[in-house]
């Protein structure tokens, strides 16, 4: 299915708009609901004619946990999570992306506070 890059017309706009996460202005989507909305909203709609693949950098080795088991989120590493401050709509982005294992629904991520989903992936916050 063709994916189409939004960009608002408020280049800081962060959060989610017709079910769609947008980052400083920029989300994408396949929706055709989605699409319909931000045209008739003045948001600029962008067919995405290639993407290019993430270099896939091997993840580093992790000792198993004491139970025997592996920690959440080991596998390849496609990129870096936002920081631990970033906004709610950085890390739903994060979470429900290939970068983040699409480890979360939109839905899902939604739920989640910001610190909740920052902790799935950088760990307890260090005080």
């Amino acid at each position: 299915m063709q994916r189409y890059k939004i960009t608002a017309p408020v280049k800081t706009a962060t959060g989610t708009v017709a079910g769609v996460a947008l980052v400083d202005g920029q989300g994408d989507t396949d929706n055709e609901g989605a699409l319909a909305y931000f045209r008739r909203h003045g948001y600029k709609v962008e067919e995405i004619t290639e993407v290019p693949a993430p270099a896939i950098e091997p993840a580093p080795e992790v000792p198993a946990e004491p139970d025997g088991g592996t920690p959440e989120g080991q596998g390849p590493v496609l990129a870096e999570p936002p920081s631990r401050s970033a906004s709610k709509a950085a890390w739903v982005t994060y979470a429900t992306s290939e970068a983040g294992g699409n480890r979360f629904s939109v839905e899902d991520a939604e739920k989640l506070t910001r610190d909740q989903l920052a902790e799935k992936y950088l760990g307890p916050k260090e005080d």
